[in-house]
């Protein structure tokens, strides 16, 4: 059965709002752009959607040399970011318990963002004196994603979830970096290694879905309902892992992949056992 991406995606604040993408670079730490900024509180924790809803709606436009604009309902006027402007101080930030350095960028930046948040934050960049490995694959890099560089999800898998979900769900909601149409529901738990373009992935772990998912993308309001989870509770519960939907990727090499290649499937292993309570 035929695969093929139908999208990519970057988000280059961690847990803004995505920017989709013809074709991208692939690099070991993630698709080029991808997750290079990330909002902390003053300590160095890290903050997302999870405790600001509001950041979904926050728009990055990208500019020449490496430069971004940002804009949100929230300000009056855009943010622009240039890395060659950022100071050299670098920050000791903490994910998940795991500290990393992060560059700091500028006191605009930081107001900007704590006007909208209505808290005091600061806004960091993966600069040249960061570094970050992921855990199950410690010689495998990342930049501020939440664990590994890259995440897949199915267009038949969200399609079977709306077939049972009050809601309808929106793939923005799962914020992947790569969707891949064709194929049946979920298969994409049983593959090991997969070729797309240029880059041979790998598929290290199903990606364990949060609260973050209730998140309207066009709203910034969470479901009532709390759905998708309650859905995915259902049918897509392991107990060890959690909620699953999706899969987390390691690339095994540089390249370019691009909307419309084909994904070929190398290799293939055992699905995770799932509780399915469907009735």
């Amino acid at each position: 059965m035929s695969h093929s991406v139908s999208e990519l995606r970057i988000y280059p604040i961690k847990s803004i709002k995505g920017i989709s993408l013809p074709t991208s670079q692939v690099h070991l730490d993630g698709l080029l752009g991808d997750r290079r900024y990330m909002i902390i509180k003053p300590n160095g924790d890290f903050l997302t959607g999870r405790e600001h809803p509001t950041l979904t709606l926050l728009a990055a436009s990208p500019l020449p040399d490496a430069r971004w604009q940002f804009s949100h309902p929230k300000a009056a006027s855009p943010l622009e970011l240039d890395p060659k402007t950022f100071s050299k101080q670098y920050q000791e930030v903490i994910i998940w318990d795991n500290p990393v350095s992060g560059q700091l960028c500028s006191s605009a930046a930081d107001q900007w963002l704590s006007k909208i948040l209505e808290e005091e934050v600061k806004l960091v960049y993966f600069g040249d004196q960061s570094a970050r490995t992921t855990s199950r694959r410690p010689d495998k890099p990342v930049a501020f994603a939440d664990g590994y560089p890259f995440l897949l999800t199915t267009s038949a898998s969200l399609a079977e979830l709306n077939k049972h979900c009050p809601e309808t769900i929106q793939m923005a909601q799962f914020r992947p970096n790569i969707v891949v149409d064709g194929g049946l529901p979920f298969a994409e738990d049983s593959w090991q290694r997969i070729k797309i373009g240029e880059v041979i992935f790998e598929n290290v772990k199903p990606c364990e879905r949060c609260i973050f998912t209730t998140i309207n993308p066009d709203t910034g309001e969470r479901s009532r309902k709390g759905e998708p989870m309650k859905t995915l509770g259902k049918f897509r519960l392991v107990k060890k892992e959690g909620v699953l939907f999706g899969i987390n990727l390691i690339a095994e090499n540089t390249g370019t992949i691009s909307q419309g290649d084909s994904v070929e499937i190398l290799s293939y292993q055992e699905a995770p056992i799932l509780d399915d309570r469907r009735v």
